[in-house]
């Protein structure tokens, strides 16, 4: 089978049960609710998550209940954080918040906060006591961290210098927790073993912190239609990215100045933002590439020290982790 067949059998799975689950009858409620789902996403939480499970020989059906948790819970942060953006785009299409207002899309992240739960607790239902209690304490762990990781973010607009070992911990509550949790869900599923749960946790982290610095490098260098949502936003929001840091320490003091004259500025003019986007390449750009490949490197690495039941699953781990460094939106 190939790595195209594998995945589109774990999306396919994993949307038949989020469709199941996210039906009511307050219409417009649940229309907000499974719009962005609708718009498409990578799935790759989910990926990993079942993924994962089927490396160590687990019950596909659970996992794909399991990854259609925590692909609610992540849309469920998606929402809110277009609202905090004030972001209006997503996935090509106009944002929840836009769409239905404010109040609804704050609404609709709320439902699909509490659905993930209900999704989690079908995925364990009839296992052991001591598994259900571990993977809810690693679903509410994740949940905690991604804010606090929100919260980072929100600050470090407003702080004139971060530090690349600030960006760091902040990228990896914000987005490679749930990375680190889908796959320690997966193996949870499959194994008691918390040497190997562990082991995929760490592959997780490593593949968010690799996902999160190419994110950041799209937001300069893909096409606004390819990637769904605009380009430069990061640095019209004044985003403290690992490109910024590492540009503010290389730059000229001209460079620097026109670089904080669009950085955080709502009103930046598209040359500006422009300019701006163009100094940040220039001095890190191949830095911070070399980057997301050591954390791939060190995602691998955790992959490869696994007793492996089923080689289809660990090779398209390892694929996913190769893709995430060569990925173009």
């Amino acid at each position: 089978m190939s790595f195209e067949d594998y995945f589109n059998r774990i999306v396919e799975n994993v949307n038949i049960n989020i469709e199941k689950y996210l039906k009511g009858d307050i219409q417009e409620l649940y229309e907000a609710s499974f719009y962005l789902f609708k718009a498409g996403g990578k799935r790759l939480r989910p990926l990993i998550l079942v993924s994962s499970a089927d490396l160590l020989g687990g019950d596909l059906n659970r996992a794909y209940l399991a990854g259609a948790s925590v692909e609610v819970l992540h849309t469920f942060t998606l929402i809110h954080d277009d609202i905090m953006d004030e972001d209006t785009t997503r996935r090509g299409m106009p944002t929840v918040h836009v769409k239905w207002g404010i109040p609804m899309a704050i609404l609709a992240g709320d439902l699909l906060h509490a659905k993930a739960f209900e999704i989690l607790n079908e995925a364990f239902r009839g296992m052991s006591s001591n598994k259900i209690t571990r993977a809810f304490e690693i679903f509410t762990k994740a949940i905690i961290i991604i804010s606090e990781g929100q919260a980072l973010d929100m600050q470090f607009e407003d702080k004139v210098t971060v530090s690349e070992e600030e960006y760091l911990d902040m990228i990896k509550r914000k987005t490679a927790m749930l990375f680190s949790s889908s796959a320690a869900l997966g193996g949870l599923i499959a194994t008691d073993n918390e040497k190997e749960i562990q082991a995929l946790a760490d592959y997780g982290l490593n593949l968010g912190i690799s996902f999160q610095i190419v994110d950041d490098i799209l937001g300069l260098i893909a096409d606004e239609k390819e990637l769904g949502k605009p380009v430069y936003s990061d640095i019209r929001e004044g985003k403290k990215t690992l490109l910024v840091i590492k540009t503010m320490k290389e730059a000229t003091d001209e460079e620097k100045k026109i670089l904080l004259k669009a950085l955080g500025n709502k009103n930046a003019s598209k040359d500006e933002l422009i300019t701006a986007a163009e100094i940040i390449r220039k001095y890190s750009l191949e830095y911070a590439y070399n980057k997301a490949e050591e954390y791939a490197r060190k995602a691998i690495e955790a992959l490869e020290s696994i007793d492996w039941k089923n080689d289809e699953a660990g090779k398209a781990l390892k694929y996913l982790a190769e893709f995430t460094v060569k990925r173009r939106k």
